[in-house]
């Protein structure tokens, strides 16, 4: 494959949007050196139990006295060992409907089901040892199993720094999963984590081992984030996602600050594969400000050097990333001129790329609470038209040399936001909660676009007499297009939870054609009695 130089016409209008982002990303840390930092909140104080997580324990205050003071000191009351159970299982009804534009496999169905809901086991033989396995969701019939999501873990501490934890997840004909999902089986059996931790004092931690990776200050769009081995979801962008096999090791320094260093084996056994990643977080103010650079020995993944930060302006949090690589790590395709496609790459550019998010909250003592966040991303690395990824030939050509990433991010230009308001009235059985939300996502550079709005509503203390939820994904693209894979697509869903033990979901996606006219709809219910309910005990 051949590097290609982009065209200057291009140049000129991507460091003019660069130099935007730019100009919005230090502006803010030209705000904390003038403002009073007494005025700003300051960042959350990096503790130990953030580095490396954890269960929590039940406590109690045992000197209130000196609690009040600003010191507590407390005792763990559990007796071990400890066994608890939670979640629920039901029975009913589970089926399926074709209104409209049914293929020749799509068969109407009535089946009786049992379904499991959030059904948890935890273990804790001692106070420092802690096993769990969850089913989350599972949904059993005569013709199978399907929307099946189990894990587990285990928490095995040896003293207050050093501890041993592995979890592991299994998915089995899962009703949703990220745009960005790679797997192409029912099923998937992942080690999610397997690491130890441990320190030399108080000053430096380590961890060792198969880790997620929090890198990166952005919701939708983390372009410092260059450990993790997926992309976020975006109908799910706090879900953590998978990491790699790394040695991790924190030192604070100062009061605030903190220095982390990642160094990362081969991922596929070449020697000639390490990657590390520094970071160093300093408190300037009210704002955070994050330094940081990546290398890998084989230049697979390009190096780069990374800044963002966190803080807030007024009301409004804001937070940011730049990333200025050299060279871009994806394959790109282009028309080879004579009715075909070639590929090619960019290897000796400065790769930038930037976003800036901003985020509002309110809340009154009436109960009335909004927020709102928006987030844009200028993505350097991306194609100023990535339409010519859903061409299939386009597509093929890609695939034939795949790497992760070729067919992500693949835009330049991208916004997200979502919204949410919400109140409550009443107290006890009488109480009513509701709220009204949405979020949306954008590509320009394809014209895809992904939102959902909700609404849900509750009666009775925590849902008792009713807890109502009902939403609608749409995208709207071409086909193949990145956040309307499917084309042009509406899935109204509504789900039911009455008295705390009926359960009744409908689930009626559209697909439609590229004039928006009806192309297929079908239908999923369910009506389940969730007699076994061990959250009630």
């Amino acid at each position: 494959m051949k590097p290609e130089t982009r065209k200057p016409g291009d140049a000129r209008k991507r460091i003019v949007f660069a130099g935007m982002l730019c100009a919005l990303f230090f502006l803010p840390l030209a705000i904390a050196g003038a403002q009073d930092s007494s005025s700003l909140t300051p960042p959350a104080v990096p503790d130990e139990n953030a580095m490396f997580g954890g269960s929590a324990d039940i406590v109690t205050t045992i000197d209130e006295q000196t609690a009040a003071q600003g010191v507590q000191l407390v005792v763990d009351t559990k007796t071990y060992p400890v066994f608890t159970l939670g979640g629920s299982a039901g029975a009913g009804l589970t089926g399926s409907l074709y209104p409209y534009g049914a293929g020749v496999i799509d068969t109407p169905s009535i089946l009786g089901a049992v379904a499991l809901t959030g059904l948890s086991i935890d273990y804790l033989p001692a106070k420092d040892l802690h096993f769990n396995t969850t089913m989350a969701s599972g949904v059993f019939t005569p013709e199978g199993a399907s929307n099946v999501s189990a894990s587990a873990y285990a928490d095995l501490r040896a003293s207050e720094f050093t501890r041993l934890y592995v979890a592991g997840s299994y998915t089995y004909k899962p009703t949703t999963a990220s745009i960005y999902s790679t797997s192409a089986s029912d099923s998937t059996l992942s080690l999610n984590e397997l690491f130890m931790d441990t320190a030399i004092g108080r000053q430096v931690f380590f961890r060792i081992g198969k880790q997620k990776v929090s890198w990166g200050v952005g919701n939708w769009y983390k372009p410092a984030d260059v450990l993790s081995l997926a992309a976020i979801n975006p109908d799910s962008p706090t879900t953590a996602v998978e990491g790699p096999y790394a040695v991790k090791v924190d030192a604070p320094f100062g009061k605030l600050n903190q220095a982390t260093l990642y160094v990362v084996p081969p991922l596929n056994g070449d020697p000639s594969a390490f990657s590390a990643a520094v970071k160093a977080d300093v408190v300037l103010g009210g704002f955070e400000l994050n330094l940081g650079a990546y290398g890998r020995t084989d230049m697979q993944s390009r190096p780069r050097l990374m800044a963002m930060f966190t803080g807030a302006v007024g009301p409004f949090d804001v937070y940011g990333e730049n990333v200025l690589a050299y060279g871009a790590d994806r394959n790109y395709v282009k028309p080879d001129g004579v009715g075909g496609y070639t590929l090619y790459t960019i290897d000796d550019q400065l790769i930038l790329q930037s976003t800036l998010g901003i985020k509002y909250s309110y809340s009154d003592t009436n109960g009335v609470s909004f927020s709102a966040q928006v987030q844009g991303y200028y993505n350097g690395a991306g194609y100023q038209d990535s339409s010519i990824l859903e061409i299939p030939a386009a597509r093929n050509k890609i695939k034939s040399s795949y790497t992760y990433g070729d067919l992500i991010y693949a835009g330049m230009y991208y916004l997200a936001g979502s919204t949410s308001i919400g109140g409550s009235w009443g107290e006890g059985n009488n109480q009513t909660d509701w709220s009204l939300g949405a979020y949306a996502l954008a590509n320009f550079s394809d014209s895809s676009v992904r939102t959902k709005p909700s609404l849900g509503l509750s009666f009775g203390d925590q849902g008792s007499k009713l807890n109502m939820t009902l939403s609608a994904l749409g995208t709207f693209g071409n086909n193949y297009s990145e956040y309307a894979p499917l084309g042009n697509t509406a899935t109204p869903a509504l789900s039911m939870t009455i008295l705390q033990d009926f359960v009744a979901t409908v689930s009626a996606p559209i697909q439609l054609n590229a004039d928006y006219s009806l192309k297929k709809a079908s239908m999923s219910f369910s009506l389940v009695w969730n007699a076994v309910d061990f959250d009630k005990k």
